[in-house]
C-alpha cells in the first residue's frame, strides 16, 4: 500500500535529506495542488531522485530503480499496455533472458503484480522494484510519445483504414479520459477529419483522420446516442455511457450540428460519480473559506455563484452541497443537466419537452419539505421570484447567474424582475469565479515582472492592495515538458471574488445602485477582487499573471 502521509513525513525528517522548512512547505503545496509530495520535492530539486529512492527502498525493503537514468527499449516497455501501466503506475523497464524488471510506485500492490503476471504470460519471471511517482510519470509520458511517433507524423495524421469505427471511437475516448479532457470535438475540414480535445479549458489538436472515416465515426456515435443515423440536415442532441479500458465509467453528452463540410460532433465528458472536493482544493484561500463557512451556518437565505460558462460554478455548488449534506438535511436540486450524481441528494433533470422547467420544478421541490434547494441557474423572472420566496420562507437556496463579477450579480437579478427589497432581505453572499490553469510544477520558471505587466496592474480600476502588491515579487511562466504535454500547465483551480451582503450593501440594493457603486462600498471592508485573488496565487507559483489576465478578460 502507498506510504502513509505521516509515516512519509517521519521518514523524510529522519533522513536529513530535506530542510524542515522546505519539507513543511512541500507538504502544504502538495495538499493545495493535489499532487504527490514527491512531485514537489523532486520538481523543486529539494531532494535528489536517488536520496528519495533510498527512503522508498528502506520503507518497502525492496530495491530502488532510478528510471530517469536508463533508456527503456520500446520492445520492453510495451510488454504491458500503456493504459494498464498508467492506471497502476507500473512499467516493465528491462528484460534479461525472460526475467522482467518491473518498476512500481507501490510494490506491495499484489493485485497489480498478479495482473501484470497474467498480461505478460507464464514465460516470464517478474522482479519488482520501487520507483518514484515522478520518474514513473516521466517514463509513461515517454512511452506515450514514442508510441505516437511510431504511428503518426508531426501533425498526427493517421491512416486508420484497418481500424473499425468502434475501435477509433474507443481509442480517442480512452485518450481524452486519461488526459482529463472535458470535451472532444470531431469536425470535418477539407480532405480531413480533425479530432480536438479540451484540456484545462484549452482546445488542442489530437489527431487528423482521412475524411473517409467521417461517416462511420459519426454513425457510430449516433448509434451509441440513440440518434437518427439518416438525419444529416438538422442538429441532434443525445447522450450515452461508456466504460474505459481501465474500468472508469463516464457519461457523455452529444451535440451534432450540420456544417458546410459535414456534421460536426462535440462530446462533453461527465464523470458518473462526483469527485469529492473541499473549498481548499477548489482554490479558496483560508480567509475566504472562513467567510463562506460562516454563511453556510445560516438556515435560510440565498447564496449565488456567478461566472461565465465553464468557470466551475457547478463544481463550487456541488462542493458546498457536499459540506452541508448530512442525514438530518433534505437537499433537492433542479439542474440542466445533472452533471454528477451526489449521494443522498435528490436531483431533478430539467426536461423542457414535458414542461419540466427550473420554475415548475422549483415549485414542486418546495412541496417536498426541503431544507436546502439548489437551482442550477436562474434564467428568468419566474424562477428568480420563486427562488427568493423560498429563501424567505426558511429555506437555504443556492443558484448561479451569469454576471462578470460578484457585484454584477445584483443588477442581473434586478433585471430578471426581482423586487429590490426582497433581494436585499434574502441574499447572503455572492461568489464570482474563473478557472485558471495551474503551472506545471516540473517546468515552471520564475521570471521578473515585466514593465508592461506592471503598467497594466497600475491601470486596474480600484487598484491593487498594498499587501498583494508586496507579495507579488516575481512572475512564474510556463515552459512545457513531457509531464504537461508541453503546455506548461496541468490542472486548474479557481480564482474568486466574494461579496458579503451586509447592511450597507442591502441599502444599496434597495436603492438599485450600480455594480460599481456596490463594489466600491464593499472594497472599503477588505474583500479581494478576483484579480487580487489571482495575483496571490501567482505569488505562490500556482499560476501566471498572463493566465490570470486571460481568464478575467473572458
Amino acid at each position: 500500500m502507498p506510504i502513509n502521509h505521516d509515516v512519509l513525513r517521519n521518514l523524510l525528517e529522519g533522513s536529513g535529506f530535506v530542510k524542515q522548512t522546505d519539507l513543511d512547505d512541500a507538504f502544504k503545496v502538495s495538499a493545495h495542488l493535489g499532487c504527490d509530495v514527491s512531485d514537489v520535492l523532486l520538481g523543486r530539486n529539494l531532494i535528489s531522485e536517488d536520496n528519495y529512492g533510498q527512503i522508498l527502498a528502506t520503507y518497502y525493503n525492496i530495491s530502488f530503480i532510478n528510471l530517469d537514468k536508463i533508456e527503456i527499449p520500446h520492445s520492453v516497455i510495451n510488454q504491458i499496455p500503456e493504459d494498464l501501466a498508467a492506471e497502476k503506475m507500473a512499467i516493465v523497464f528491462e528484460n534479461k533472458d525472460g526475467v522482467l524488471g518491473v518498476a512500481m510506485q507501490d510494490p506491495q500492490d499484489l493485485e497489480t503484480i498478479e495482473m501484470i503476471r497474467k498480461t505478460v504470460g507464464s514465460g516470464y519471471q517478474l522482479v519488482i522494484y520501487v520507483a518514484t511517482s515522478t520518474a514513473l510519470k516521466n517514463a509513461l509520458k515517454a512511452y506515450k510519445e514514442r508510441t505516437a511517433s511510431v504511428q503518426t507524423d508531426d501533425v498526427m495524421k493517421v491512416d486508420d483504414t484497418n481500424l473499425s469505427a468502434i475501435a477509433l471511437v474507443e481509442n480517442f475516448l480512452d485518450y481524452a479520459v486519461r488526459e482529463e479532457a472535458s470535451d472532444i470535438h470531431i469536425e470535418p475540414i477539407p480532405e480531413h477529419l480533425l479530432v480536438r480535445i479540451r484540456v484545462d479549458g484549452v482546445l488542442q489538436d489530437h489527431k487528423v483522420f482521412p475524411i473517409k472515416l467521417h461517416s462511420p465515426i459519426t454513425a457510430r456515435i449516433k448509434i451509441l446516442s440513440s440518434l437518427k443515423i439518416d438525419e444529416q440536415r438538422l442538429p441532434q442532441d443525445g447522450q450515452f455511457s461508456y466504460q474505459t479500458k481501465t474500468g472508469q465509467k463516464i457519461s457523455l453528452r452529444v451535440s451534432i450540428i450540420p456544417t458546410v463540410y459535414g456534421e460536426k460532433t462535440v462530446l462533453r465528458i461527465l464523470q458518473t460519480q462526483l469527485t469529492k472536493f473541499n473549498l481548499d482544493e477548489l482554490g479558496f484561500l483560508p480567509e475566504d473559506q472562513q467567510a463562506v463557512g460562516r454563511i453556510l451556518t445560516r438556515t435560510h437565505g440565498m447564496f449565488l455563484v456567478t461566472g461565465p460558462t465553464g468557470s466551475g460554478k457547478t463544481t463550487t455548488l456541488y462542493t458546498i452541497l457536499g459540506i452541508l449534506n448530512r442525514p438530518d438535511i433534505n437537499i433537492v436540486t433542479i439542474e440542466d443537466p445533472v452533471e454528477n450524481k451526489i449521494h443522498r441528494v435528490n436531483q431533478i433533470q430539467v426536461n423542457s419537452d414535458i414542461n419540466l422547467t427550473f420554475a415548475s420544478g422549483l415549485r414542486s421541490i418546495l412541496r417536498q419539505d426541503p431544507d436546502i434547494v439548489m437551482v442550477g441557474e436562474i434564467r428568468d423572472k419566474e424562477t428568480s421570484v420563486i427562488a427568493i420566496n423560498a429563501a424567505m420562507t426558511g429555506h437555504l437556496v443556492f443558484s448561479s447567474v451569469h454576471a462578470n463579477n460578484a457585484s454584477g450579480a445584483i443588477p442581473r437579478m434586478l433585471d430578471l424582475g426581482c423586487e429590490p427589497f426582497l433581494l436585499a432581505s434574502t441574499l447572503n453572499m455572492v461568489i464570482a469565479q474563473r478557472l485558471v490553469r495551474i503551472l506545471c510544477p516540473k517546468c515552471r520558471e520564475s521570471v521578473p515582472i515585466s514593465d508592461v505587466i506592471l503598467n497594466r496592474l497600475q491601470e486596474v480600476r480600484g487598484g491593487i492592495s498594498e499587501g498583494v502588491r508586496n507579495a507579488l515579487t516575481n512572475n512564474f511562466v510556463p515552459k512545457g515538458c513531457s509531464h504537461c504535454l508541453n503546455t506548461g500547465f496541468r490542472g486548474r483551480c479557481g480564482i474568486f471574488e466574494i461579496l458579503l451582503i451586509d447592511d450597507d450593501i442591502k441599502k444599496l440594493i434597495v436603492e438599485k445602485a450600480s455594480s460599481d457603486a456596490i463594489w466600491d462600498v464593499a472594497r472599503t471592508k477588505g474583500p479581494k477582487s478576483m484579480l487580487e485573488d489571482g495575483l496571490i496565487k501567482v505569488s505562490k507559483g500556482i499560476t501566471s499573471i498572463e493566465e490570470v489576465f486571460r481568464v478575467i478578460s473572458e
